[in-house]
């Protein structure tokens, strides 16, 4: 049956078998293995329905391992944010455009968003960054992956990058790998989470984000000056990530 399921789940989504079996030998109980699974498809609601059966293949393998629960995306806790991305970096949502495009024997809307670098926090990132995720909008036509951020043109972040390319999002932990840059009234700089509420202490990277996408805006406009005053600069995040980042290579043999 895991068998049979990864080959489907690659089918649609264009995922390497690599990528899923990483998830399998990582998580080696059957809840974690539920955890991820339901990450994977529990927040996915693609607007077509050739996915049926493999929708069905998917409920049957949730259900068939114990204690399994239907859950959101699990918040990683800071250092293992960083720890598992390819690469941090600051920058700005140059263009976004989604296509369709066959995968196998399915079509899908794929989004590429070319970000400008304007800082490399962790990581070698690639001379051009252009991320590239299943689901978007074509026309009239639109594929939601729950749990995968918007991006906007101009808009800024912080981004933590994992598999570009290769997963069908690259966004470590979906939208808890996207830290979106506002600014107060008085023109300050300050870190938000995917939902636009403010991150005031890396610790906060743990709790789990109950909005993402269209319906950020409604927690960005709960930011009021109490909470973006204490919020972290781009400045500090970015020193919390590289500390992150070198107490992990310091306790690696």
């Amino acid at each position: 049956m895991p068998g049979r399921a990864v080959s489907a789940v690659q089918s649609a989504y264009s995922l390497t078998a690599p990528t899923l079996l990483t998830t399998f030998l990582t998580h080696r109980t059957a809840t974690r293995i539920t955890s991820a699974m339901s990450s994977l498809f529990l927040n996915m609601r693609l607007l077509t329905r050739r996915r049926s059966a493999i929708w069905s293949l998917a409920w049957l393998l949730l259900f068939s391992l114990p204690h399994a629960r239907a859950t959101t995306v699990i918040p990683p806790d800071f250092d293992s944010l960083v720890s598992q991305a390819d690469y941090v970096i600051r920058g700005i949502v140059k263009s976004v455009n989604a296509t369709w495009q066959t995968r196998g024997a399915d079509r899908v809307i794929v989004t590429r968003v070319e970000i400008t670098v304007t800082e490399t926090i962790a990581g070698s990132p690639p001379s051009q960054v252009v991320l590239e995720m299943l689901g978007g909008r074509v026309g009239t036509d639109r594929m939601v992956v729950h749990g995968s951020p918007d991006f906007r043109v101009n808009d800024e972040h912080i981004l933590f990058i994992r598999g570009n390319g290769v997963q069908f999002n690259p966004l470590v932990a979906l939208m808890h790998g996207q830290y979106p840059i506002k600014k107060d009234a008085g023109g300050r700089s300050y870190m938000a989470r995917s939902d636009g509420s403010p991150l005031a202490d890396v610790s906060e990277v743990a709790r789990p984000i109950h909005a993402s996408g269209p319906s950020a805006s409604r927690a960005a406009t709960a930011a009021t000056p109490a909470t973006t005053e204490s919020a972290l600069t781009p400045a500090e995040f970015s020193a919390r990530i590289r500390a992150s980042r070198q107490k992990s290579a310091t306790a690696t043999p």
